[in-house]
């Protein structure tokens, strides 16, 4: 890697369990968190101000580094757990060798807004599915009100 070392501010490292958005988590006491990020922890975002370079661990077992800094938006697929560590490492380092020796494929801006406008709308249908849930409780409920209505009392004093 290059020998090009600048000081940056500070890197802020978030992890996420793929369920929803990664959480901050502080590198010098990582807990159960930074024992294996994948697959419990298939998302890790690092941060440097409006800059960041996140890795996913995808379902079909390939990763997925995006790096975004103002309008530039890059992104690469991989199988090579190292090629993902040593371009998270230099990107942390501020050496250039992420940037320029890994073949990154620009992503084209109306494609981030569509799946900007999936990840949403995932979002919202997810929130309709608890409203589904609560839907089949109430009619269960119902269900059984109209049951318990519908009996014949038993009037047997015996």
């Amino acid at each position: 890697m290059g020998a090009e070392h600048v000081d940056l501010p500070e890197v802020v490292v978030h992890v996420g369990d793929g369920a929803g958005a990664p959480r901050a988590v502080d590198p010098a006491r990582p807990g159960a968190d930074a024992v294996n990020p994948a697959p419990d922890h298939p998302f890790l975002l690092l941060t440097r101000g409006p800059d960041h370079i996140q890795a996913r661990y995808l379902p079909d077992g390939t990763y997925e580094i995006e790096h975004i800094a103002s309008t530039d938006h890059r992104h690469l697929f991989t199988t090579d757990a190292v090629l993902v560590r040593d371009v998270v490492w230099s990107w942390i380092q501020g050496d250039t060798w992420w940037s320029h020796t890994v073949a990154w494929t620009t992503v084209d801006p109306a494609l981030a807004e569509i799946d900007a406008l999936r990840a949403e709308l995932t979002d919202m249908l997810d929130g309709m599915s608890l409203l589904d849930s609560v839907t089949d409780d109430l009619d269960a409920a119902l269900a059984r009100a109209d049951e318990l209505l519908t009996a014949e009392p038993d009037f047997d004093d015996g």
